[in-house]
């Protein structure tokens, strides 16, 4: 179902190599899809939804692990709010663009925005799952750390990211999600510069400039959106 080339290109994006493949490739396959073609695949059975069951509970435990090292000085409140922000399915919606899982997922809902959000938000609590089943709990949080760590900071608990506001709202007015392209990279080494050209809805095309792609792509974003005046 899922070529080894995309295989590897995921694991390359994600940067997790996975001693088992199985796994992966039952994270990246939801039940929607198997059943949509179930006339090829009848004998065929999804684990995506117990992945997901198991993703969770290893999220919310590195999470919690996470925050509770890093803001040290929190009590339980402050501490239970950062975590029920950073494991809601709108967010981890958020780290699904971010991870760009939809271009590697197999599912069916593609037209249907809502039931869109939900599917990519489980996927990657499947993902979770399937790397501690691959790599054990370490390997989890080293990935949830990597890939939640530009968000921790108290100050962008309260701001939505300009890439997902776009994303839902390309989805709402043409059924279609933004499409980014690394044009550029230039400057040394230590100091990069990341231009990025953006293709959103009907405007023309947008370049976002930034130290790094996501914060180039996220610069792009924010240009679109004032172009939309959604900002």
């Amino acid at each position: 179902m899922i070529s080894k080339i995309k295989i590897t290109k995921f694991e390359n994006h994600i940067d997790y190599s996975f001693k088992n493949k199985q796994y992966l490739i039952n994270s990246l396959i939801h039940p929607s899809y198997i059943s949509e073609k179930k006339k090829n695949y009848l004998n065929e059975t999804s684990d995506f939804e117990r992945l997901e069951f198991l993703g969770d509970r290893v999220l919310g435990l590195a999470i919690s692990s996470i925050i509770f090292k890093k803001f040290n000085k929190n009590n339980e409140g402050d501490l239970s709010k950062k975590l029920s922000y950073l494991v809601q399915k709108n967010f981890l919606y958020k780290i699904s663009i971010d991870l760009k899982i939809d271009n590697f997922l197999k599912f069916s809902h593609k037209q249907n925005v809502k039931m869109n959000i939900s599917i990519l938000a489980d996927s990657i609590e499947a993902l979770i799952g399937a790397i501690y089943l691959d790599g054990g709990f370490i390997s989890a949080k080293k990935f949830i750390k990597s890939t939640w760590g530009p968000y921790l900071n108290i100050d962008d608990l309260n701001m939505q990211d300009p890439k997902t506001k776009l994303q839902e709202l390309s989805q709402q007015k043409s059924k279609k999600i933004p499409n980014y392209s690394l044009i550029k990279k230039e400057g040394p080494p230590h100091s990069p510069t990341f231009t990025v050209l953006l293709k959103v809805l009907n405007i023309k095309k947008i370049k976002g400039v930034g130290p790094s792609i996501r914060e180039a792509e996220k610069n792009a974003a924010n240009i679109a959106l004032k172009l939309l005046n959604e900002k």
